[in-house]
């Protein structure tokens, strides 16, 4: 019976720390550069301009200053190998440049213009706050 008490205190110490969680973590910070795609689990906010080689994608609304895109001019980037996930909500002081396709499970708000050398694409509605300079 001892032994059996004993067992069962040590498990109820050590399980806890024994298991993961799995919390989404928060990022800020000032200006950032992603060398390949980027996965952002959760919104985006950039206060400045955000700049994409490749296409965008949000599962929620898009809100800018305003859109650029270069209309084909540009070829599609190389591919890279590099590939960044952010498990939670980013937050960019400055500007974000991802040198490949940008997913977000969130909206993105960007005080600034978004320049994307592929697609735009949200999940909701998509909405320029200045006419485009």
């Amino acid at each position: 019976m001892r032994y059996a008490i004993r067992l069962l205190v040590a498990a109820t110490l050590v399980l806890p720390a024994a298991v993961e969680t799995a919390s989404a973590q928060p990022t800020v910070a000032g200006s950032i550069a992603v060398g390949g795609s980027a996965h952002v689990r959760g919104p985006v906010t950039v206060h400045g301009n955000l700049s994409v080689d490749g296409n965008v994608h949000a599962s929620g609304p898009i809100t800018a200053g305003w859109l650029a895109t270069p209309g084909g001019g540009y070829p599609r980037p190389p591919p890279r190998g590099l590939y960044k996930d952010f498990n939670g909500p980013v937050t960019i002081h400055g500007s974000m440049v991802v040198h490949g396709d940008l997913q977000v499970d969130g909206p993105i708000t960007v005080d600034g213009a978004i320049e994307a050398g592929g697609g735009i694409d949200a999940d909701g509605p998509i909405v320029e706050r200045e006419s485009r300079r």
